[in-house]
């Protein structure tokens, strides 16, 4: 008989987290060696949108994705890879709508790109310039 595969386990956080929050979340990693983060998640910030008090209430609460969260995530992102002297796989999430904004993901530490809101946005042909940019 076979034996079972270990599958990795990465917990997924918000990008609205503070530094406090970050470091718990480093020493949780440490301590149950999860296997890395996704950063991040969505947010539940209405911070910074142009849409009025009122369009915010009729669409109501839910997650924030997307280039909103963009330099959110990418701060979260550093902060991990800085603070833990990367310690563990991170995967950048939110905000990338263009191989640039991949890019910088990767150098704020992302060891991996995970692309949801751009991909149905910008189309699969983001998926062809991201690779063609990091290959460069």
């Amino acid at each position: 008989m076979l034996e079972p595969t270990q599958k990795p386990i990465l917990l997924k956080i918000a990008p609205d987290l503070n530094n406090n929050q970050l470091d718990e979340i480093i020493e949780i990693v440490a301590e149950t060696k999860i296997d890395g983060i996704i950063a991040s998640n969505t947010s539940t910030s209405r911070s910074g949108l142009k849409a009025s008090k009122k369009q915010l209430q009729e669409i109501g609460n839910g997650g924030l994705s997307g280039l909103p969260i963009k330099e959110k995530s990418t701060r979260v992102i550093k902060y991990l890879k800085d603070t833990s002297n990367k310690a563990f796989p991170i995967i950048g999430v939110g905000g990338i709508h263009s191989a640039e904004d991949a890019l910088e993901k990767i150098e704020a530490g992302a060891d991996l790109v995970q692309i949801y809101t751009g991909f149905i946005y910008e189309g699969p042909g983001l998926i062809k310039q991201i690779n063609k940019a990091l290959l460069k």
